[in-house]
């Protein structure tokens, strides 16, 4: 079809305008994908982490062990959070030095060994609230709730009176003194509870319930989004 001269630069207008409304190809591009890295980052957030460092016969940490409970079954909090349990053990074999215990920490021992035979996290602390409701002897105690949970009986068992048992114990001294290198001697108090790397001080129900959900927890329990698995 042909144009007049009076027609043209309307057209040429007309095809400016337009191409000035439609976002060039590049930006497109480069929107779409800085909200897929948006994305990513969201859903590659980290977990808050629940660090609990215990004492196996601890009296406090037995009436903890209700809230630490209660905490884990919480809507949504058990795959929201990274349940870390680790033991208050220091010293050397075969006086090594617990809250609580005698020396060389036989109560510590049995429970470390049933973490070794853990299927996951979630047996850990099904395993402590378990060892804290009960009062039976540390050996019966252990193999009950090693049978609730379906854990090998036998392989703890044998963990605990032999060289691996030892091991454990040595692993869990030098992740202590690691991790607390002033309380390598002196008094530490049990329960010792870091939420998102903040200590907590106190240790109730509903102020640890708020202090996972400020560290990012995304659960029913804290009104979000429940996160599956």
């Amino acid at each position: 079809k042909l144009l007049d001269r009076t027609s043209r630069p309307k057209l040429r207008f007309e095809a400016g305008i337009a191409a000035f409304l439609r976002p060039p190809r590049c930006t497109a591009m480069a929107l779409r994908l800085v909200a897929l890295a948006a994305l990513g980052a969201a859903q590659a957030t980290p977990a808050p982490v629940f660090d609990y460092t215990f004492g196996a016969n601890c009296p406090f940490c037995k009436e903890f062990g209700t809230t630490l409970k209660q905490l884990n079954a919480a809507d949504g909090i058990a795959a929201a959070v990274d349940f870390n349990l680790r033991a208050a053990i220091r010293g050397a074999a075969p006086a090594w030095d617990c809250p609580d215990e005698d020396d060389g920490c036989p109560m510590t021992k049995y429970v470390l060994c049933a973490f070794s035979a853990k299927k996951d996290t979630q047996d850990e602390v099904d395993f402590m609230t378990c060892w804290d409701e009960s009062t039976a002897s540390p050996a019966s105690k252990a193999q009950s709730c090693a049978e609730q949970l379906k854990l090998d009986w036998s392989a703890i068992s044998a963990c605990a009176g032999g060289a691996e048992g030892v091991a454990l114990e040595a692993a869990a001294a030098l992740t202590f003194v690691t991790r607390f290198p002033e309380h390598k001697t002196g008094r530490f108090g049990v329960p010792h509870i870091y939420i998102g790397g903040v200590e907590q001080q106190n240790h109730d129900y509903q102020s640890l319930l708020s202090a996972l959900c400020a560290a990012g927890a995304k659960a029913g329990a804290c009104g979000g989004e429940v996160v599956q698995i």
